[in-house]
Order: C-alpha cells, then structure tokens, then sequence
C-alpha cells in the first residue's frame, strides 16, 4: 500500500506544471495618461545586469487586430538599466523585449491630438489625428467664463481623405466678444473606447 502511494507521488509531481518564470525584463513608466504625439519616457532593466544589451518597446494599439509590434529600441547602460522614448496615438499597451524575454504589458490612455485656429471672422477650424477617424462625432466649441468652461456650439466632425494617420476636421461658426478664449472638446463618448476625451489648445478672439 505504501509503494502504490509514493508511486501516485511520483506520477503527480511529474504532471504538474511547473511555475513560470518571472519576466527577465522589466518596463515602467510614470505617463500612464498622455496626450497624441507627445513623447514620454519609459524605463527598465534586463536580468542580465549588463551594458550593451538590445531593447525593444513593443506596442499593440486598441482595436487594431494587429499584434504587438515595435515602436522604438535602445540598448542598456549601467546595471543593464535602459531608457526609451515613445510615442502614441491612441490607447495601446505597451511591452519590452530582451533576447526570448518578454516584459508585463502595462496600458496607456491617449488624449487624441487636436488644434483649433481662427479662419477669419467668426469661423474657428478643428483638427484632430489619430489612429481612428471621428467622421459624424460631436465636438464642441467652449469659451472660459471665470474658471469654467461653458458651451459656444456643437459640430458634428467630418472624415478626410489621408494615409498613414487618420484625419477628421469641423468647422464651426460663432459671433464671440474680442478678447474671449476658446477650445473645442471632443466629449469621451464621442471619442469611443480607444480614447480619453480630447480637449485643444486655447486660442483667444
């Protein structure tokens, strides 16, 4: 009864899984909400703890059916510690990979990249690029009152033809007191799901 036993033992210690191995490298970063096009710092180090050794910063955009694929590369320095800078476009996680390692993904959120100008006598254009068109979404064109910011208009966004990154603009028309500071606001639930709320820069009548 007793061999039978340490023989059931012996067969279970062999099926079970063995535990996986922690990732031989590691990425950080403190932009965990950023804005389109800004470039922002990421961080880590390699288990190795040399100098010397190739990184590289994998993304993988949301919505796209894309894997995970590069966007940047550097090599480490003291300590087998390494620095990159990066860019997005939209929300996306992020990974490292050294030689067959591969890092914990962590998410950043994206603030799509807008601008707002003046056109001529109550006429104010809005651009926005991004990974995604925003063709039929619903901008708005605020003013500052105090602290807060109060509605001028809403205006519905209109796809435009481009390659690489998608295009969207609106024009919108308002009568506005010389001297007032504008921005225009693309609302979160007319970003979608792969985006935070957009806001432009100020711009003053």
């Amino acid at each position: 009864m007793r061999r039978g036993l340490l023989v059931g033992a012996a067969v279970f210690a062999v099926a079970a899984p063995a535990a996986s191995a922690p990732p031989t490298i590691s990425l950080q970063t403190r932009a965990r909400e950023v804005q389109g096009f800004d470039s922002f710092q990421v961080t880590g180090a390699v288990a190795s703890g040399r100098a010397g050794e190739d990184v590289t910063i994998e993304a993988k955009e949301c919505g796209s059916y894309a894997p995970f694929h590069k966007i940047a590369g550097t090599q480490t320095g003291a300590a087998g510690t390494w620095v990159a800078q990066v860019g997005l476009l939209g929300n996306s996680d992020l990974r490292a990979r050294w030689r067959g390692g591969i890092s914990d993904p962590i998410a950043v959120r994206v603030h799509p990249y807008m601008t707002l100008t003046y056109k001529g006598p109550g006429r104010y254009f809005v651009w926005i690029r991004a990974n995604d068109f925003f063709g039929g979404a619903r901008a708005v064109l605020e003013r500052a009152a105090g602290s807060k910011w109060v509605t001028v208009k809403k205006f519905t966004l209109k796809r435009e033809q481009s390659f690489g990154i998608a295009s969207s603009t609106g024009t919108v028309r308002a009568k506005l007191k010389r001297g007032t500071l504008l921005r225009a606001v693309l609302p979160k639930a007319q970003a979608g799901r792969c985006y935070l709320a957009g806001t432009t820069n100020t711009l003053t009548v």
